[in-house]
């Protein structure tokens, strides 16, 4: 097997050398057995699914099949909300998941995806299992520094993101500032891609806490220390690349249907509520926490290799 993506005329080599595929075949019979000890139950989920994930920034993919509309998940997400519902008690799958328009050196528009929800645990607790795991599969302490998103901020961009006027902000962001003129809340996020989050997880594990409640996703919303209103959730990094987003899961059916049917009319790219997601909630998602790690990033950073591509078998190009 090829070393590396080979020379022009041999793209139907692997990607990945073999040493890399057995460690890879490794980490994952050692998370495996992490979800075994702990009485997580591992589950299958479906690669189709009649409605869209609706992440804000995510887009999915859209297939026109005989019996209508099809979409590709952008994560495992629906399916296990709907075991959840159903009374399966805590799971987990690792599985396919696809992001159309997502490639680089740490994207891949498909990879994938480990995911797991625990019944009657908060996001802070998830997150101590999350940090158990990654130390066990990469072998670094499971020292962890859990920073709030408004000081993460403060300290590495120089700004507070709650009280930054406009100009200031567009400032911060430089030569991409008119991408993101008159939607606040894209630039901070540039501002966090480029400016924060290359100094996270440096020497050691760092999860963002306390995110601005517009930010909540599927999440349940708490009162911060500061007296705001914030996202329970959390995202891990390591060496400046998140790896992990956890919540403390949003529950209530018509809060959940509201901020769904919001993020679907900002869009205009053709996609569904998922109605079969929307009629478990419904019925009742129990109180829980899960979270969403990349796990070809996982894999790269456990084997210090420079490339998603480089932890699987084909790489997007070769496929």
């Amino acid at each position: 097997m090829s070393e590396a993506p080979g020379p022009h005329g041999e793209a139907w080599r692997p990607s990945a050398t073999r040493e890399a595929l057995r460690q890879r075949a490794e980490l994952v019979e050692r998370t495996r057995r992490f979800f075994a000890d702990r009485g997580v139950l591992e589950v299958d989920t479906p690669v189709l699914q009649g409605g869209a994930n609706l992440d804000s920034g995510v887009l999915p993919f859209r297939l026109e099949l005989p019996g209508g509309p099809r979409f590709l998940p952008t994560s495992p997400e629906h399916p296990l909300k709907r075991l959840l519902a159903a009374g399966s008690g805590d799971v987990w799958t690792l599985a396919p998941a696809f992001r159309s328009q997502e490639l680089g050196r740490l994207h891949s528009p498909e990879f994938r995806m480990l995911e797991w929800y625990r019944l009657g645990w908060d996001d802070t607790r998830l997150l101590d299992e999350v940090v158990a795991l990654f130390a066990s599969l990469t072998g670094a302490p499971a020292q962890l520094e859990v920073l709030s998103w408004r000081e993460a901020f403060r300290r590495h961009a120089g700004i507070d993101p709650h009280s930054v006027d406009d100009q200031t902000l567009a400032r911060v962001i430089g030569d991409d500032a008119a991408i993101v003129a008159g939607d606040r809340r894209a630039a901070l996020d540039l501002v966090q891609v480029a400016r924060v989050e290359p100094h996270l997880g440096i020497g050691r594990w760092t999860a963002l806490v306390d995110y601005p409640a517009e930010a909540s996703a599927q999440a349940r919303l708490r009162t911060g220390e500061d007296g705001l209103q914030v996202a329970a959730r959390f995202e891990v990094y390591r060496d400046g690349i998140e790896l992990a987003n956890g919540y403390h899961e949003l529950t209530d059916a018509a809060e959940l249907a509201s901020r769904l049917e919001a993020e679907l009319r900002s869009r205009s790219g053709g996609e569904l509520h998922d109605q079969r997601f929307a009629e478990a909630m419904r019925a009742g998602l129990p109180d829980c926490a899960g979270v969403a790690v990349g796990f070809d990033r996982l894999v790269m950073l456990a084997l210090r290799l420079p490339s998603v591509a480089l932890t699987r078998a084909f790489a997007w190009e070769r496929q």
